[in-house]
């Protein structure tokens, strides 16, 4: 899915994406393709924790937590020097990703 479908498909909710397709532009993560792991009405909370439990257990899938009222997805990544990267989307909500 591209994030304009996401939006018509779950307005005004939190979801946890996960990037199919991505690449990374001037530092920022580009999703082309993703797919919704799951929806949260207004949970945030339900949103991160299950989030972090995903992450826990799956940590190399690409991973965010985003609210479906942004125009765009915005995630800004940081790299850390052997580490992997991590990622900041609109929401102040940090992800890890794998060293790529």
């Amino acid at each position: 899915m591209l994030w304009e479908e996401v939006k018509k498909v779950h307005p005004n909710q939190w979801v946890i994406i996960e990037a199919i397709e991505a690449r990374t532009k001037d530092n920022k993560r580009i999703i082309g393709q993703m797919t919704v792991v799951n929806t949260f009405h207004n949970d945030n909370n339900q949103a991160l924790l299950q989030y972090l439990q995903l992450h826990r257990k799956h940590r190399e899938r690409e991973l965010y937590v985003v609210h479906t009222t942004r125009p765009e997805l915005n995630i800004i990544q940081q790299n850390w020097s052997g580490l992997g990267y991590h990622s900041i989307n609109q929401q102040g909500i940090q992800t890890k990703g794998g060293i790529r």
